[in-house]
């Protein structure tokens, strides 16, 4: 895909509720990169998520890989993080790049982690999200299909990165790094803005049981019967409401009440049937489901206090527009890594 009918595919792919042209893709410097007005609107916050598009390796990892931990030319993928970094206005040599796995542990980044992983060692391990009120210290968020998650706090000034694999998901690292930044800054929830970014979408991402049970016990969300809707799939444009039919599962927001509530929060503290989430279908002709890994996301972020206008979803789904991002599913596994990154300026 090149750049222009990628322009033309982002710049028009959502329509969100806090503005009628959320998402654009950046083309002013050499690497065009992926943007969100919300974030952009705040002038001491730099953001974007990467394309395929721009970059100098070869092969499977063609072109704009940022995976220094693959067997790609570390020479090539580091002017990759170059060149997308200038287009950005920001320094590579200072992004905090911690080593993710698929587990829901939170990094604090001070001023000493500047770098960790990009211009010196790694010394951070299993770190699937960070937390950072310190200037000038990009965090990037690694994804091939798992969902990336930029947070924002304008008013503390306080920014994160989330990989929210299903693993990370149904562990609530979404909520889980919300809290954090409660805990650790003071941040207010209803001030923090979020980006939920390209991913594998609902569309794409099919899984079997286990997963399904698994995100049935997320603790972060209300799975009781009074909160849960089963809605017939409409075949042909008429309901089968027959036992063996397929449905959506949806879930109801702002029935969740998190714990250790700070005496000053302003946010939604009463137990309420809120904003219902499409979270998945079935598929009972192959005993699977699919499962909205956007929607499962949000919903956990509203549960844990922020407003349904703060979040945005890009909506682009890596494995159908796997020529514009790399994609694990699609490719086996044999592909390079997207990110996202965020910095205070």
């Amino acid at each position: 895909m090149n750049t222009e009918t990628a322009k033309q595919l982002i710049n028009t792919n959502y329509q969100g509720a806090a503005s009628s042209n959320n998402i654009s893709l950046n083309t002013d410097g050499e690497v065009p990169f992926i943007q969100i007005e919300g974030f952009s609107d705040v002038p001491f916050i730099q953001h974007g998520f990467s394309t395929r598009l721009g970059g100098v390796s070869e092969g499977i990892y063609e072109s704009l890989n940022l995976g220094l931990r693959l067997e790609d030319d570390r020479t090539k993928v580091l002017e990759n993080y170059r060149r997308l970094t200038k287009s950005m206005g920001i320094d590579h040599t200072r992004i905090s790049a911690p080593d993710q796995v698929h587990k829901s542990n939170i990094l604090i980044v001070t001023e000493e982690d500047a770098g960790d992983g990009i211009s010196r060692n790694l010394t951070h391990f299993e770190i699937d999200a960070q937390i950072t009120n310190v200037k000038n210290v990009p965090l990037i968020v690694y994804t091939a299909d798992c969902v990336p998650i930029l947070l924002a706090d304008p008013v503390s000034r306080v920014i994160g990165t989330v990989h929210a694999g299903w693993r990370g998901t149904v562990a609530g690292i979404a909520a889980k790094t919300i809290e954090k930044m409660t805990e650790t800054y003071g941040c207010m929830p209803e001030n923090i803005k979020a980006i939920i970014g390209p991913s594998i979408g609902p569309e794409n991402f099919e899984v079997d049981e286990s997963v399904i049970k698994a995100m049935l016990e997320c603790p972060y969300i209300d799975t009781s019967e009074d909160n849960v809707e089963f809605r017939a799939l409409e075949l042909d444009n008429h309901s089968d409401n027959s036992q063996d039919s397929d449905f959506t599962y949806v879930i109801h927001a702002g029935s969740f009440i998190r714990d250790n509530i700070p005496a000053d929060y302003k946010g939604i503290t009463l137990t309420r049937i809120g904003a219902p989430y499409e979270i998945f279908r079935t598929v009972k002709i192959r005993d699977r489901y699919m499962l909205n890994l956007w929607n499962l996301n949000e919903l956990m972020l509203v549960n844990a206090g922020l407003k349904m206008s703060n979040i945005y979803q890009t909506k682009l789904c890596t494995m159908k527009y796997h020529d514009l991002f790399f994609s694990h599913r699609y490719t086996n596994g044999r592909r390079g890594l997207n990110a996202g990154i965020i910095v205070l300026k």
